[in-house]
């Protein structure tokens, strides 16, 4: 208890101290209060009185010129512009009001119902169909203004990549100058239009085929001038590396693909530049990217029937020989069907001449009979792009190549270099039927007895035709077959063809008559071996 009590005093003793000290803090503080205030009375007081004086009248300025000015507290403009410091409680509940926009004047309960029209309820649809309808339109009428009334160019609705009728335009994709007179010039058909129907008719649609040699004429439009060239199934692959000039573009033969459209129409002419001829510096002034028209195909010759093309399709040409199918099964389909060798081709050509026998080689269905091919030429170096392709040809054991240059000693073609001509192995029943006819005179019932005994295969015909000399061997590539066909010795040519300047053609096989399209008479260096109209034919 007395501790109780002690502890009780002292805490009263405690809170009497403390309200005597703020008693005293209260009498001094307003104490210097009322000195202050008696000061500043006593400064207006002076103020007044030197203020008597009008000309010693000054406002003393009690704030800053930037500061607004002072208001009246009673007014009570103040207590709006004090910033509320009551803090932001959000509602739970929102009462919200509605608001319906007044009828017309004349509407009543009774009217506004049946007047009023309904709100167009806008969807995708609505939103959509007016500008698809506007594009459709639009786009009807400039197609319709393209057909009705700018005519289309000749050859953009071809369904043909080249037509004998009439000029399709080509465009320039490559150009390669080999000299000062001899260029390599890649065309594109500029529409693509003939694409549709080649898919489905590859076979006939193609141009590339072997089977004949075919030419294009190449208009000159200033003069009217046209002049025929034989196109090439070549092309020249491009990539990044070319396109900057680092390196040259790969001149490659086309593939006679039916999904690439024969590498879209692509084909290479070969092209000698004349001082006076107007279509071939036409042609070699062109750039990249200018167009040409050209006509055709324009069949320049067609290799004779053989029973062979029914059974048999040589494997074409391709850039890598070792890719090349060899011809198994030729020696077996020739044994089965009593058929006989292919004959053999001499061609002599002179210049750019050498492009109808590259075409044949080249293209789809190539000759299937062995070439003697005998070039002549002012120099060496006139076929450097396409030296390529004869030396793989040649590996192939596909042709054999005689180049006559004019600058070399002893280089000319000459009557040594041409052989005589080796008979047919294939004749046709009607040739053998002619053939007896003017040897025996026959009566037109024994004329039907020798159709018919020719066209059964009576034995007595059939040992002129067919050689049972034959054998058969499997290899793995073309290369590897050419290995052992190399070696073999070659029959004499049956056939000899001939294409360069009118001089060439007249010195090797006589004069052509090219006015009246005759081939003329066979002189020159294989009349002299015994070679006729017959086996002989000049382009």
């Amino acid at each position: 208890m007395i501790g109780i009590r002690s502890i009780g005093c002292r805490v009263l003793a405690n809170r009497s101290f403390g309200v005597r000290l703020a008693n005293q803090t209260f009498y001094r503080c307003k104490s210097n209060t009322d000195k202050s205030n008696k000061k500043t009375d006593k400064e207006l007081t002076s103020n007044d009185a030197n203020n008597d004086k009008v000309g010693n009248f000054k406002v003393k300025s009690t704030s800053s010129p930037a500061s607004p000015a002072p208001m009246d507290p009673n007014s009570g403009v103040s207590h709006y512009l004090k910033k509320d410091n009551k803090p932001y409680i959000p509602k739970l509940k929102h009462e919200r009001l509605s608001y319906e926009y007044p009828g017309l004047p004349n509407q009543d309960d009774f009217t506004k119902h049946t007047n009023e029209k309904k709100p167009k309820v806008v969807n995708r649809w609505s939103r959509y169909f007016p500008k698809i309808i506007t594009a459709v339109v639009v786009l009807w009428g400039a197609y319709a203004i393209k057909v009705w009334v700018y005519s289309p160019e000749p050859g953009s609705d071809s369904q043909e990549l080249l037509d004998p009728k009439e000029f399709h335009r080509f465009i320039i994709a490559h150009k390669e100058e080999i000299d000062d007179q001899h260029f390599l010039i890649e065309l594109i058909p500029k529409f693509n239009h003939w694409q549709y129907s080649f898919y489905s008719n590859y076979e006939s649609k193609s141009i590339w085929n072997g089977d004949k040699i075919w030419s294009v004429d190449v208009k000159q439009p200033d003069i009217m001038v046209v002049r025929a060239y034989t196109p090439l199934p070549l092309f020249f692959m491009k990539s990044e590396y070319t396109r900057s000039g680092d390196r040259k573009p790969l001149l490659k033969v086309i593939d006679n693909d039916a999904d690439d459209y024969d590498k879209q129409g692509s084909m290479c002419l070969y092209v000698k530049k004349y001082d006076d001829g107007e279509v071939s510096r036409y042609i070699s002034s062109k750039k990249i990217g200018d167009e040409l028209e050209l006509r055709g195909p324009n069949i320049e010759y067609k290799f004779p029937y053989h029973p062979l093309k029914q059974f048999h399709e040589r494997p074409i040409f391709r850039d890598l020989p070792s890719k090349i199918e060899a011809e198994n099964l030729v020696e077996k389909i020739k044994k089965v069907n009593n058929l006989p060798e292919f004959d053999n081709l001499t061609f002599y050509a002179a210049g750019t001449g050498i492009t109808p026998i590259l075409q044949v080689l080249l293209s789809r269905n190539p000759y299937r009979g062995f070439v003697d091919l005998h070039y002549s030429a002012q120099k060496p170096g006139e076929l450097k792009p396409l030296e390529r392709f004869l030396f793989f040809l040649e590996k192939l054991d596909r042709i054999k190549l005689h180049t006559h240059y004019d600058n070399i000693k002893n280089s000319r073609l000459s009557s040594k270099d041409v052989a005589k001509p080796e008979s047919s192995g294939y004749i046709s029943p009607l040739h053998l039927e002619e053939k007896e006819e003017k040897s025996h005179q026959l009566s037109p019932e024994e004329a039907l007895k020798l159709r018919m005994q020719i066209l059964n295969g009576d034995d007595k015909y059939q040992d002129q035709i067919i050689n049972d000399d034959l054998r058969v061997h499997r290899y793995k590539n073309a290369i590897e077959q050419a290995i052992v066909t190399s070696k073999e010795s070659k029959k004499p040519s049956s056939l000899s063809l001939v294409c360069g300047p009118d001089g060439y053609i007249d010195y090797v096989a006589g004069n052509k008559h090219a006015e009246v399209n005759e081939q003329g008479p066979i002189k020159g260096l294989l009349g002299e071996k015994d070679w006729d109209n017959s086996n002989t034919y000049k382009l």
